[in-house]
């Protein structure tokens, strides 16, 4: 499957087993997986202008998927020679709940796996907090968005800095926050 993750890998066993029950055949459930095509913006390697690696999920953003993605990309080798990157922005609409639920992404983010976090958003503000106590002084950043002030044009500069050639980084956050815009501003631009 052109596609990465252990989640994807869990849904297409899950998908295979029905197809098989339907009386689909093996060669034509492998075929179907060979050329499965996701939904736009939603786990998609692609390529920086200047050679880095991204792993685009800006399509939509609740907790369980921000976990998954998280451990995915931290259990990716890193490219030799390069450092890996997750931009983390807002995951929407989870109510009272919200602040809360992403600070326990804390979890899932570690020194370890990941060289430099980004943050953008306003609920994920604590978030970032934390993290910057893990991580060494340096690799950890924080971007407004709220009523009053949106900082994106000063991520977007952020990550472009922080990002070379070989590194890998992962953006991921609801579609609203426009991580798409910056996955296109990646692609399309030189630094």
């Amino acid at each position: 499957m052109p596609v990465t993750g252990k989640y994807n890998a869990t849904n297409a066993m899950i998908a295979s087993y029905v197809a098989l029950q339907e009386g689909v055949s093996e060669e034509q459930i492998g075929q179907a997986f060979q050329n499965l095509e996701l939904t736009r913006n939603r786990t998609e390697w692609k390529k920086a202008a200047n050679g880095a690696d991204i792993l685009s999920d800006v399509y939509n953003a609740n907790p369980t998927a921000m976990k998954l993605i998280l451990e995915t990309f931290s259990a990716i080798p890193a490219n030799e020679g390069g450092k890996k990157i997750a931009v983390l922005a807002d995951m929407k609409e989870l109510g009272d709940q919200s602040v809360q639920l992403h600070n326990q992404m804390i979890l899932s983010i570690t020194p370890d796996a990941l060289d430099t976090v980004i943050f953008y958003g306003e609920d994920i503000a604590d978030l970032a907090q934390l993290a910057s106590q893990m991580f060494p002084i340096g690799h950890v950043y924080y971007f407004k968005k709220t009523a009053d002030e949106d900082q994106f044009e000063a991520m977007v500069k952020q990550v472009k800095e922080s990002l070379g050639a070989h590194d890998q980084i992962l953006l991921k956050g609801s579609n609203s926050m426009n991580l798409a815009k910056l996955v296109e501003s990646l692609e399309n631009e030189h630094n």
